[in-house]
């Protein structure tokens, strides 16, 4: 019996499509299509865009389709939301300073025995001090106070204060303490305190080391890898405010934005910033359910099968980026949806005339589809990289985890301050920065001459390089910056969440080889290979039927387990 059969793909991003002619398990292809989905996943908007590439494939390969394959589908919701910096909820540490304080004064640090401003009336104590000044004290009563306790002998080494009063202290006082605002003053008297304000051109900050740090706060040298992790925070701060972590993270207010976890069996329930490193550090899965009132689809609540969230400062720091040329506030929050859409075989069914099933997960159709690359290894493991998802399928089991093709896009729209449409296409491929009507300049320092006279609005601005001539995008970065700034997000993002779902696998295969259409990005190939550069596994990229390249995996390996599922049995 010969049977004429789609295998449709609705993505996150792209629905791509293969028809194919399926004869006693034999599979002749007969054409592929692919489009932007339209709305989000499983919606009745994306169905209807897929029975039109449906009737426009057909019409191009002038078949007649009997019967449409899917897999199952389950949205992801990719979005910014204004959350604090990441911070570990397993650290020692705890950061006193506010993420958006911006005012410190002074220069330098000190180390000290914390004394509340109304303990400064007493015997002054042997060894240095950091003085609290909280939210009810004016500056001057502050500063009076302080005075006198450094002509009375008490030696005082720094100031937090609860208020944006740093500069308003400092010129006030007789000592050059650093004076660092906006802190949280709520801790225990007597608690060592560690307080630092670089000086203006300066790199240096002596708190940020790990090793310096844990020695100043006298933290058993075992959590030292905890406190290098927390310092990635304090690497590009102009002040620092620190004091050992005397009990568990605070759970979040009723009313607060949370993320509810499970690890190793045991349900916690986190802020926002303490997340970031849980579900950056942990196998995918173990989000469940989280609010963020920023993110419509989750102001709510929202029941999760995995989350992954990308703080853009750390993409900041990475690049090494001059300041203010990008903009690394926020964070970008991947979520994939608890529950698949039930009824999208019946829907789809209904908009195309033809009988549709769901035949099979993502998952182990892009790995059936994967692998009718020519040469692959036996045994390689498969990664599907789709607009939302990550999935990463071994022999013995399959990870899938949000965060991956949308993630960049969100990410670049937002540090560039550009619209999607225009993200989605500048994350692909290098820039150039064009200098006059007929020079530019390429990211790895060429300057170059042009073919065509540039355009006026691309004069000094970065641009990329589109089907209809250059196409601007920044004013702010050069070719380089950009090119750095690209690759961390890279790197940030998709690379850092495959390395993720490798921490689900005892041991991984000799070869990943990488599906879908993010893997048609050749930085991304690389990106991948340098994360796990310490597993011994070689990184490769999918050609489907030895034909497609990285694409189409999932619509053709619905196509092969259907034949394969059409064989007579013997």
């Amino acid at each position: 019996m010969t049977v004429t059969v789609a295998g449709i793909d609705v993505g996150n991003h792209t629905t791509e499509l293969v028809l194919a002619r399926v004869a006693d398990g034999t599979v002749t292809p007969l054409g592929h299509a692919h489009a932007p989905t339209r709305g989000r996943k499983g919606s009745h908007e994306s169905l209807l865009g897929a029975a039109a590439l449906l009737r426009r494939a057909e019409a191009d390969a002038d078949v007649h389709v009997d019967e449409c394959l899917l897999s199952a589908l389950r949205p992801v919701d990719t979005a910014t939301a204004p959350l604090p910096r990441a911070t570990s909820p397993r650290s020692p540490v705890r950061n006193l300073r506010r993420p958006d304080a911006s005012t410190p004064a002074g220069t330098g640090f000190g180390v000290g025995r914390h004394v509340p401003l109304a303990g400064l009336d007493g015997t002054a104590p042997d060894g240095p001090v950091v003085v609290s000044v909280d939210a009810t004290i004016d500056f001057e009563v502050a500063a009076a106070a302080i005075t006198s306790a450094v002509t009375a002998g008490w030696q005082v080494v720094g100031v937090i204060a609860a208020q944006d009063d740093a500069v308003l202290i400092r010129n006030r006082i007789p000592v050059a303490i650093p004076v660092v605002d906006e802190a949280d003053v709520d801790v225990d008297p007597g608690a060592v305190v560690a307080v630092e304000v670089v000086e203006e051109g300066r790199a240096y900050r002596a708190m940020a080391d790990p090793i310096a740090l844990s020695a100043a706060l006298g933290i058993d040298p075992a959590g030292i890898h905890d406190v290098a992790e927390f310092c990635r925070e304090l690497s590009d701060a102009s002040a620092i405010a620190v004091t050992r972590r005397t009990g568990p993270p605070p759970v979040p207010a009723v009313d607060d934005d949370y993320v509810d976890c499970t690890i190793d069996g045991v349900g916690r329930r986190y802020t926002p910033s303490q997340a970031h490193a849980v579900l950056r550090l942990a196998p995918p899965g173990c989000a469940t359910h989280l609010r963020l009132r920023a993110v419509p689809s989750a102001e709510h609540g929202l029941a999760v099968e995995d989350a992954f969230f990308t703080d853009l400062g750390t993409l900041d720091d990475g690049a090494w980026l001059r300041r203010g040329v990008a903009d690394a506030h926020g964070t970008v929050v991947a979520m994939l949806a608890a529950d698949e859409v039930s009824d999208a075989a019946e829907t789809l069914a209904a908009l195309t005339g033809r009988p549709t099933r769901t035949l099979a997960t993502e998952p182990r159709a892009a790995a059936e589809g994967a692998r009718t690359t020519p040469g692959l290894p036996p045994d390689s493991m498969v990664c599907d990289i789709g607009g939302g998802t990550v999935d990463l399928i071994g022999a013995d089991r399959t990870v899938v985890a949000a965060g991956a093709g949308e993630t960049i896009t969100v990410a670049v729209a937002r540090v560039l301050g550009i619209p999607r449409a225009l993200a989605e296409q500048v994350k692909r491929t290098p820039a150039v920065r064009v200098e006059g009507p007929h020079v530019a300049h390429e990211e790895d320092g060429r300057r170059v001459f042009l073919d065509y006279p540039a355009p006026s609005d691309a004069i000094g601005r970065l641009c990329t390089r589109g089907s209809a001539g250059l196409v601007p995008f920044s004013n702010r970065l050069a070719a380089e910056e950009w090119r750095s700034l690209r690759l961390a997000i890279k790197r940030e993002t998709i690379a850092a969440n495959i390395a993720r779902c490798l921490r689900a696998f005892d041991e991984p295969s000799a070869a990943l080889v990488l599906a879908g259409g993010g893997a048609l990005d050749d930085e991304l190939l690389r990106s991948v290979a340098e994360a796990l550069r310490g597993v011994p596994v070689a990184v490769g990229r999918a050609n489907v039927d030895g034909v497609h390249g990285p694409r189409f995996a999932v619509a053709s390996g619905l196509v092969h387990l259907y034949a394969a599922g059409s064989m007579p049995r013997v």
